[in-house]
């Protein structure tokens, strides 16, 4: 098989696989807010009824709490997929919209080495931060607690190029092969993997382009092309 017929078909089987999880969550998305809805309920009732007697009830209402919140975002992650298409594009800043998506990805205690350009792009802004917050979040967990996260951004002809690059472990071969993948990732075994498929969907809806080059110890760098607005 060449690498050609290989890629093409490896984007049907990622298709169907979006397909099958829009369905899903097309079905089941409201009765499963409905219930995180009602645990969200019971964790803050129990919080502030019961009297808390030991560290361990303590952790427990805080774990009960903190799953809820968890069991929130798999949720919104599994039905971003179904909304991705939904595009309202405007003449924007890609530089406003980075510093907006590093402003929410919860990167406390990480240094970011920024080197950006106001540059105008015609794209849904909400989309393409949700785009960057997944990938600032992807290298977020990838460094920890601490360390470093480098954004670049270069107008190349008629093309953005921004580009991350954390400072982690980096992806073996098979990892880096599967990283845009839905449902995969290399978290917890609770963990859903739908960061990088939703923003590698958005960039593509923008006309653009999204590549990971990484190895082992040397970390990852995620490249994203995306054309410059013209008048």
């Amino acid at each position: 098989m060449t690498e050609k017929t290989y890629t093409f078909t490896k984007k049907q089987l990622n298709a169907e696989k979006n397909k099958v999880i829009a369905k899903f969550a097309s079905i089941a998305s409201h009765d499963l807010k409905n219930v995180v809805g009602g645990l969200s309920n019971i964790a803050y009732y129990l919080s502030k009824s019961l009297k808390v007697e030991t560290e361990t009830q303590k952790k427990m209402l805080e774990l009960l709490s903190k799953e809820v919140v968890n069991l929130n975002k798999r949720i919104t992650e599994v039905l971003d997929l179904t909304r991705v298409k939904q595009l309202t594009k405007k003449v924007c800043d890609l530089q406003s919209i980075i510093l907006l998506a590093i402003s929410e990805s919860e990167c406390e205690g990480i240094k970011f080495d920024q080197n950006l350009v106001s540059v105008q792009v015609y794209a849904d802004s909400e989309k393409l931060k949700q785009a960057f917050t997944n990938i600032i979040k992807n290298a977020k967990d990838a460094v920890g607690n601490s360390g470093i996260i480098q954004i670049d951004m270069q107008v190349i002809s008629d093309t953005i190029v921004t580009t991350v690059k954390d400072s982690g472990s980096g992806m073996e071969p098979d990892v880096l092969e599967q990283c845009f993948d839905p449902m995969f990732s290399t978290k917890t075994a609770r963990a859903v993997g739908m960061g990088l498929t939703v923003a590698q969907q958005i960039i593509e809806l923008h006309k653009g382009i999204i590549k990971i080059d990484s190895e082992p110890v040397k970390g990852t760098t995620v490249i994203i092309s995306l054309p410059v607005y013209k008048d």
